[in-house]
């Protein structure tokens, strides 16, 4: 650092000012991890010139920082997230989002929705559509759709209210009883169920196999090429109708570690077998 002791007792002890030539010396040998391990919080904000020393803050910076955060997902959800959460009293302000004399009441109507007209997957099943029911009717039936109301479903301990309050908020949008942004700011605001998906492995015997390749080769040739490919190429489904689809076999390609243009495919009649790039 080329600093004496004396010196370095002062500077630590807060007994004389750290010149800026010292403090970029300093930085040298500092890594950005251990930088912001240092410099946290207001004086991270105070080293990107954000804050100033006397804690008045550049609005400039700010709303030049936020322009830029709406280019990136992340940051653009990140923001959308914190000021749904922290601000939600405002946001339904500012997007003239009004709950007044909206009461929730199952009706046939809704049961129709679910089985028919719902997003995604149907209510099919009897039992289902009875649990939904006798949420309903615990919890949401007769209630005034209010902010209070909202927050009383996103915090309950059962997490399928969430879902039936969501397919309700999509009901009353359906037949047009709140307007868009009453629709889209519930639905942003209240989280649907969350689902854990795994995969379940299901044994095929070889048997099974032989019988369907040797099915598919009498009956159904493009089947047939479709599972080969996939069986002996170890390919996705989707990767393979795209193959299936687009392959030409006179495409000439370029393979740049070896420096070679090939046609697609090159075959050995005199060897027996055939090579596609």
């Amino acid at each position: 650092m080329r600093i004496s002791k004396s010196s370095l007792h002062n500077y630590l002890h807060r007994i004389k000012k750290i010149p800026d030539e010292v403090v970029q010396r300093a930085l040298q040998y500092l890594t950005e991890p251990e930088f912001r391990e240092v410099v946290q919080g207001v004086e991270l904000l105070k080293a990107t010139g954000i804050v100033k020393e006397d804690g008045a803050i550049d609005y400039s910076l700010v709303l030049q920082l936020i322009s830029l955060a709406m280019n990136d997902e992340y940051l653009k959800n990140a923001i959308i997230q914190l000021v749904v959460t922290r601000f939600k009293e405002d946001v339904r302000k500012a997007l003239g989002i009004s709950f007044v004399g909206v009461k929730l009441h199952w009706d046939e109507g809704f049961e129709q929705f679910l089985k028919e007209r719902k997003k995604r997957r149907k209510v099919k099943s009897q039992e289902t559509l009875q649990y939904y029911r006798s949420l309903f009717m615990r919890y949401l039936e007769g209630e005034e759709l209010s902010e209070q109301l909202v927050d009383f479903v996103v915090n309950h301990e059962n997490k399928w209210l969430r879902n039936v309050f969501r397919y309700y908020i999509q009901y009353l949008y359906y037949k047009r009883v709140i307007s868009l942004e009453t629709f889209g700011w519930i639905m942003e605001v209240v989280p649907s169920r969350g689902y854990k998906m795994d995969v379940r492995p299901y044994q095929i015997s070889l048997e099974d196999v032989a019988k369907t390749m040797q099915h598919l080769r009498q009956y159904h040739e493009k089947y047939y090429l479709i599972y080969r490919l996939m069986i002996e190429g170890g390919l996705r489904l989707l990767h393979t109708v795209h193959i299936v689809k687009s392959f030409n076999p006179k495409e000439v390609v370029e393979i740049p570690e070896i420096h070679l243009e090939t046609p697609r495919l090159v075959c050995f009649n005199d060897k027996g077998f055939a090579d596609i790039t």
